[in-house]
């Protein structure tokens, strides 16, 4: 297979060397505990990680089969907290794409894709956007929403309205449950909750994922919906080798645990067209 710069432009008529696998590295960013960790630990260990353990960077390897071409994973875990703003560019380098996730059960997750706080008030990369474009530019991005279990989990959307809130969505909500108004302590239909000064607005996700320049955005629920999450990786698996083949199917995954310091040199990728795929699944939403 020819080899290419990644930045550079790729011919449509270039097909992958099914005897060569393909490596792709995939970043996972986002603000701490908006469910990066959960995400790589249900996809790579079958599990939904029973405590929160703070991340700095954790590194897990899997592998997919597209068209018969094996496309191995280098998947990163990065720390959400501005006091690590100096050390996750260095997990940039190299990258095919990066996965910006958010909590859907806390707005202000979603808003710091455009506008994330930092330690130093000087500080230039103050949003996921910004960030990643200064250190990798070229790098496929995917919005992801995370938690998508909690858009109707009930004590989620009683704490929500109390502050005026409601969950990140991606399309009118039809919800058979009942929240309570915090001014006549009276309950409503969800969709119909007369709240004042509530944020929130259909296809919130999308629309962000639109305007950042993201590939798609899709959602995923990590303890109820291991498939989803699978999806996620598929899905950012086509972004990384840019198919656009929609008959495409997923085969059975494999996937490891190994820890890693360094990542060796990938062969440079190589496609039939520039298009990602456009893809629906249950617990899933692509842009």
């Amino acid at each position: 297979m020819k080899e290419r710069r990644a930045s550079q432009k790729l011919s449509s008529k270039a097909v992958m060397d099914p005897n060569q696998n393909v490596k792709c590295k995939i970043v996972v960013v986002g603000d701490s505990q908006c469910g990066k960790t959960a995400l790589l630990h249900v996809f790579a260990k079958d599990c939904f990680p029973e405590s929160y353990v703070p991340t700095v960077f954790e590194n897990y390897t899997a592998s997919f089969e597209i068209d018969t071409q094996r496309i191995e994973l280098s998947l990163w875990d990065t720390s959400g907290s501005p006091y690590y703003d100096n050390v996750r560019p260095l997990s940039y380098p190299d990258s095919d794409a990066v996965l910006i996730c958010f909590d859907i059960s806390r707005p202000e997750t979603l808003d710091s894709v455009l506008k994330k706080a930092s330690v130093r008030e000087t500080f230039e990369y103050r949003t996921w956007k910004g960030e990643i474009q200064e250190f990798c530019p070229n790098t496929k991005m995917l919005l992801v929403g995370c938690k998508s279990d909690l858009r109707t989990d009930v004590s989620t959307l009683v704490e929500l309205s109390n502050h005026r809130q409601t969950p990140v969505s991606y399309d009118q909500l039809q919800v058979d449950i009942t929240v309570p108004d915090p001014e006549t302590h009276s309950t409503f239909p969800y969709e119909l909750c007369p709240l004042r000064g509530v944020t929130g607005a259909p296809l919130q996700g999308a629309n962000m994922a639109k305007q950042i320049g993201a590939a798609t955005y899709i959602e995923c629920s990590a303890l109820q919906s291991e498939n989803s999450v699978r999806d996620i990786f598929h899905v950012a698996t086509l972004a990384c080798v840019n198919k656009t083949n929609k008959n495409v199917k997923r085969n059975k995954s494999q996937r490891a645990t190994k820890r890693i310091s360094h990542m060796p040199g990938r062969p440079e990728l190589s496609t039939v067209a520039t298009d990602l795929r456009k893809d629906k699944a249950k617990s899933c939403t692509v842009m």
